[in-house]
Parts: C-alpha cells; sequence; structure tokens
C-alpha cells in the first residue's frame, strides 16, 4: 500500500522553513471547490510517491490566501517549482501530461544534484 508523500501546511512560517530545509520542492496551489483541483491533487500524490528526490507541497489557497499572493498565483491549479527557496519553473492549469514532465526533469536535477562528485 502506498502513502502519500504530500507535505500540507496551516501557517506560512511552518511553510517557509520547510522550503529552507529542501532543496528542490513542487508547490501546488489548489483549491477544494475548484474540480480541476481533485484531479490534479490525485496526480499530484501520485508523482510524490514516484520522485521521492523531490519534495511536495500542497497549499490550499483558501486557508493560505496570503502565500498565494506571495508566489503570484491568479489561477487553479497552479505549479510552482522551488529550488534554494528561488522559483525556476512553474505553470497553471489542470494539465496533468505537463506535470509529470516537468517534475520528471525537476526530479533529474535533483538526482544529479545529489550525486557525489568523484574525484581524480
Amino acid at each position: 500500500m502506498s502513502t502519500s508523500k504530500v507535505h500540507m501546511f496551516k501557517d506560512t512560517q511552518s511553510f517557509n522553513d520547510f522550503i529552507e530545509e529542501n532543496e528542490f520542492v513542487v508547490v501546488n496551489f489548489y483549491a477544494l471547490w475548484k474540480i480541476q483541483s481533485s484531479h490534479m491533487n490525485s496526480k499530484f500524490s501520485q508523482l510524490s510517491e514516484e520522485h521521492p528526490e523531490v519534495k511536495f507541497v500542497q497549499v490550499d489557497i483558501d486557508e493560505m490566501g496570503e502565500l498565494s499572493e506571495d508566489y503570484g498565483v491568479s489561477e487553479i491549479p497552479t505549479f510552482k517549482f522551488l529550488r534554494n527557496t528561488s522559483v525556476v519553473d512553474g505553470f497553471s492549469g489542470a494539465q496533468s501530461d505537463t506535470l509529470t514532465k516537468k517534475v520528471e526533469a525537476f526530479s533529474e536535477d535533483a538526482k544529479a544534484a545529489k550525486e557525489p562528485e568523484t574525484a581524480d
């Protein structure tokens, strides 16, 4: 039985602490009332299980509206890819193929960054 690796926070400080502690993070800004969010939340959860080298976070815009504004979220769902706390990629809309491709590429970057350098 698989378990989701998606993290959820109730306050901005906990979110910011988590972002600062993890190099590669994908954030899903969603809303419970938005039908497209439900489908994408399922895909997001599935991807979190398949790519453990990346951290996955869901942010409910109704609970953390200020954080959504800080990240310039104007459409739901919106996905932001953060490396070392900086947004390096992102997109809006219920595009599961786009999400999969971007997470796979981001995951490869995370794996490459974690490989030890070989001494010559």
